[in-house]
């Protein structure tokens, strides 16, 4: 299974996919684990011509889709499977996108990520804070990702949260982590922009999605539904603010595809995504 179903030479390649498909930490709805499977199927029905950008996958690098791995249930032994997975590949000079499963997956490309860039900053999309110390007796549990990010000595940059713990609060005052809360950016979402490229424009960037942080009116199959999330159209907002700078990586995680259009809307925002980072044409038209 490919990406866009299309046939790949992995000696071509410039992008490479990693199927993560774990959700072992998962508190409320399970089944974020078929997430990356769902994904790639219903990538082959995309319309590959992007109305905006005039581009299409021809325009493209190369893809490269790593075969989907059952992973360990215990997170460090999945984590540390992860990195086995995409090492070469970063040492090839691939650009890795991470298709999960529960948000803990993001921990192995930004860990990997981070021995080359040791200033890289974070961006995350997201319903949640993710800074809990420990959630349910694991410090490694999907509530606590951006905690270990933070941790690791990466800065973060966190929009869309609009579910937060005290806990989480208090630490995120304490070590200055920049929260654009939802109601920001529905309210002040240009200038939110404007204080994002700041941050993207004096480090590489890391984006991870956590697909929980768009409303559920639109993307209803994510493992914890919060309201009041993005629109489509803020959300690509974002990515075509931190595409102009330079993004090493990202990961789409949390589908839990219990329905069909949840995995269609996951898989075009991948698509959309790569087509900010790489189509010719970058200008933008009509964009934010």
């Amino acid at each position: 299974m490919t990406f866009l179903g299309l046939e790949e030479d992995p000696q071509k390649a410039k992008i490479v996919f990693l199927p993560a498909p774990y959700d072992a930490t998962a508190s409320y709805l399970p089944g974020a684990r078929f997430g990356p499977r769902r994904l790639l199927e219903a990538s082959p029905y995309l319309e590959f011509f992007d109305e905006e950008l005039l581009c299409s996958y021809k325009d493209l690098p190369p893809f490269l889709t790593l075969p989907e791995k059952e992973l360990p249930v215990a997170p460090e032994e999945a984590l540390r499977t992860l990195k086995e997975q995409l090492a070469p590949h970063l040492k090839a000079g691939r650009f890795p996108v991470t298709l999960g499963g529960e948000h803990t997956v993001s921990l192995a490309p930004i860990d990997l990520l981070r021995q080359d860039y040791p200033d890289l900053l974070v961006v995350q999309i997201d319903a949640h804070a993710d800074l809990r110390a420990t959630y349910q007796g694991s410090p490694l549990s999907h509530a606590c990702v951006m905690r270990r990010v933070r941790e690791m000595g990466a800065e973060v940059v966190a929009l869309g949260v609009r579910a937060i713990s005290e806990e989480e609060y208090l630490y995120a005052q304490e070590a200055r982590i920049s929260l654009f809360w939802a109601y920001q950016l529905k309210k002040e979402l240009p200038s939110v922009l404007k204080t994002l490229a700041t941050f993207c424009a004096q480090r590489p960037v890391y984006v991870t999605i956590d697909l929980d942080g768009f409303d559920p009116a639109e993307i209803p199959g994510v493992g914890t539904p919060e309201p009041g999330g993005l629109s489509w159209y803020e959300g690509l907002a974002i990515l075509k603010t931190v595409a102009r700078y330079q993004v090493v990586g990202f990961d789409v995680v949390e589908l839990l595809p219990k329905d069909e259009r949840s995995a269609f809307f996951a898989a075009k925002l991948v698509y959309k995504f790569i087509s900010y980072l790489f189509c010719p044409q970058r200008a933008f038209p009509g964009g934010a």
